[in-house]
C-alpha cells in the first residue's frame, strides 16, 4: 500500500484541493483530482526526508490553538510597539537552548517563532541544540526564553512524544538532608 500511496494524507489533501479549485464534484473533476492525488506523491516521494510522526494528535490541536491565539494577540502588541515611539523598542538577538530534538519538531518550532509577530527565528545551530531568535522588543531576556520554552517547546515535545527533561526533576535539595 505504501508503494501506491506513499503519502496518503497528501493524496487526500491534493484531491480535496483539486475539487475546491474546480468548485465541482463532477465525475471528471473527481477522476482528475484522484489522478493528481496519486501521481504527485509518487513523483515527489523521494524528496520527502521527514515523515510526520505525531504521537499526540490532541496535543497538536491544542498547540495549534495556542499558536493561533498568540499570533492574534502578538499582532496587537507589535502594532502598539511599532506605532509608539521608536525609542521604546529594545530588540535583541538571543540564543534559545533546545530540549526538542528532530528536524520536523525543530522546523515546527522555528516556523512558530517566525509566525508569531515580534519574533523571528534566525538560525538553528548545526548540532541542533539551540536556535537564534530575534525579538523586536524584550525587557527581560530570560522571561522571553522561558515563555518560548513553556508555550511552544514543551507543547511540541508532547505533540511529538519526546520526554520533557524538566518534568522529571525532583524538588531541589536544601542541603539539610539527614
Amino acid at each position: 500500500m505504501k508503494r501506491i500511496l506513499p503519502q496518503p494524507v497528501l493524496s487526500v489533501v491534493l484531491l480535496v484541493t483539486w475539487l475546491l479549485i474546480n468548485n465541482s464534484i463532477a465525475p471528471g473533476s473527481l477522476i482528475m483530482g484522484a489522478i493528481v492525488g496519486l501521481v504527485v506523491p509518487l513523483l515527489t516521494c523521494r524528496f520527502w526526508e521527514i515523515e510526520a510522526r505525531v504521537s499526540n494528535p490532541l496535543a497538536l490541536v491544542g498547540y495549534a490553538g495556542v499558536v493561533l491565539i498568540d499570533i492574534i494577540r502578538a499582532n496587537f502588541v507589535v502594532a502598539r510597539q511599532v506605532l509608539g515611539p521608536s525609542r521604546a523598542l529594545h530588540s535583541q538577538i538571543f540564543e534559545l537552548p533546545l530540549d526538542l530534538r528532530g528536524r520536523l519538531p525543530l522546523s515546527v518550532l522555528a516556523a512558530t517563532i517566525t509566525l508569531t509577530p515580534g519574533t523571528v527565528s534566525c538560525r538553528v545551530s548545526p548540532d541542533q541544540t539551540c536556535i537564534w531568535v530575534h525579538a523586536l522588543h524584550t525587557d527581560d531576556l530570560q522571561a522571553e526564553i522561558d515563555e518560548i520554552k513553556q508555550r511552544y517547546e514543551r507543547r511540541l515535545m508532547r505533540v511529538f512524544g519526546q520526554a520533557d527533561p524538566g518534568a522529571s526533576t525532583t524538588a531541589p535539595s536544601t542541603g539539610n538532608d539527614a
